[in-house]
């Protein structure tokens, strides 16, 4: 049994990498740059941009499970540039489905996003029956996607189901990108580095590990012909100050934080109702934002030991994956 892991190199996927492969699942793993991929003899990496791959017929043959993780852009940079999101990931997208529509049997699981295609809730927690009113590109692309995988059940009988995510935190995150404030503000308190907070830290989101995440998505791609949206997130609503207070117990020390203008992007609130994906996935959060916590400094403490070690690598590794800098084209 083979999986497809398309946009393989960022946190969710990594991870998701790291458990098929230890289950011994066979795994084909994209990425648009061949740099610090996990190693290991169950993973073949290929290049493979969303935007322009036409490939995908010879990409899909064999394949089971297809897990669609990849996407350019965050809710900061698409909206600047909304017809490039469209093209890269909406239009990628829809040249994926026109392969993976000859494919039978195929299951393919998206990473949609629960805390941008709802827009500002009117009640919480937020089940998958409240309306979708996306106030960034971003979400409003995600949206489009899954109303594609809606389409092409409905026409070619693709097995499709979009996963809704709230805001997964895990380490590995990319820093550079903007994502994850707890991964943030983890990484900046252990580096004793200044972090910075849009507005006045009251924004509430549901905040989820990776390694919840990636049981949800395991949990989707082996259930057959089970529909979506599916919400998968903590359950639980958390402020921005809140999780710069837990993280100071966590460390010891204060935070030193610098205030920035709010984003028009953010609603004030988002939490996911949760119950949908217990119901249809037997899929259940296991990690309180305490214990999430614990484990992500745990991880960024190793991180940083490997960067003061060795100024080539910065990831940590673990027990039977490593990472390399470059990787043989279908290895």
């Amino acid at each position: 049994m083979t999986s497809l892991i398309v946009g393989a190199n960022g946190l969710i996927g990594r991870r998701l990498c790291e458990r098929l492969s230890r289950n011994s699942v066979g795994v084909i793993a994209t990425t648009r740059r061949m740099t610090d991929l996990l190693a290991h003899p169950q993973v073949r990496w290929k290049t493979v941009d969303l935007a322009a791959f036409d490939g995908w017929a010879k990409l899909l043959d064999g394949v089971k499970t297809l897990y669609h993780l990849a996407w350019s852009t965050i809710p900061a940079s698409a909206d600047p540039d909304p017809a490039r999101d469209i093209l890269e990931n909406v239009v990628g997208t829809v040249r994926m489905l026109e392969a993976a529509r000859h494919v039978p049997g195929l299951r393919i699981v998206f990473a949609s996003s629960g805390g941008s295609v709802y827009g500002a809730p009117e009640n919480l927690p937020v089940s998958e029956a409240h309306p979708t009113r996306p106030v960034s590109a971003y979400g409003i692309s995600k949206l489009m996607v899954e109303h594609y995988l809606d389409k092409y059940r409905a026409m070619y009988g693709v097995d499709g189901v979009a996963l809704r995510i709230s805001n997964c935190y895990g380490a590995r995150q990319q820093s550079q990108k903007g994502l994850g404030a707890v991964t943030l503000f983890a990484r900046a308190g252990l580096r004793r580095d200044p972090l910075k907070l849009f507005g006045a830290g009251d924004v509430v989101r549901d905040y989820v590990h990776v390694d919840d995440v990636v049981d949800a998505m395991i949990a989707a791609g082996a259930r057959r012909h089970v529909t979506g949206p599916i919400n998968i997130g903590s359950g639980v609503g958390h402020s921005l100050r809140e999780v710069i207070t837990r993280l100071e117990a966590a460390l010891g020390h204060p935070l030193e934080v610098q205030q920035a203008p709010p984003r028009i992007f953010d609603v004030a609130a988002s939490v996911l109702d949760v119950t949908r994906a217990y119901e249809r996935l037997g899929w259940t959060p296991t990690i309180s934002l305490d214990l999430g916590i614990e484990r992500l400094l745990a991880e960024l403490r190793s991180e940083l030991e490997t960067e003061c070690g060795s100024r080539s690598s910065s990831i940590a590794t673990i027990p039977s994956i490593f990472t390399v800098r470059k990787a043989i084209l279908g290895h």
